[in-house]
């Protein structure tokens, strides 16, 4: 699972947001847009790696590297 980068796409994570939420389809498709939003900048600062759908179909990070030394030796 290494490699997965953004293997959650937009049109995915709108559909969770209503399955899960009950929002209507333009809302979730602007809350959808805004939680990619939300995991870039998360990318970009080198926090994660990607997102995905775990096999229960829950939203899931992919934490870096970095970030998955950060929480071990804080444990």
């Amino acid at each position: 699972m290494v490699n997965i980068i953004e293997s959650a796409t937009l049109d995915d994570i709108a559909l969770y947001l209503q399955r899960e939420d009950g929002i209507e389809p333009q809302a979730a498709y602007r809350e959808a847009q805004s939680v990619i939003d939300n995991f870039n900048d998360m990318m970009e600062k080198g926090l994660i790696k990607g997102w995905y759908f775990d096999e229960l179909g829950h939203l899931e990070l992919l934490p870096s590297d970095s970030a998955m030394r950060t929480i071990c030796n804080t444990k």
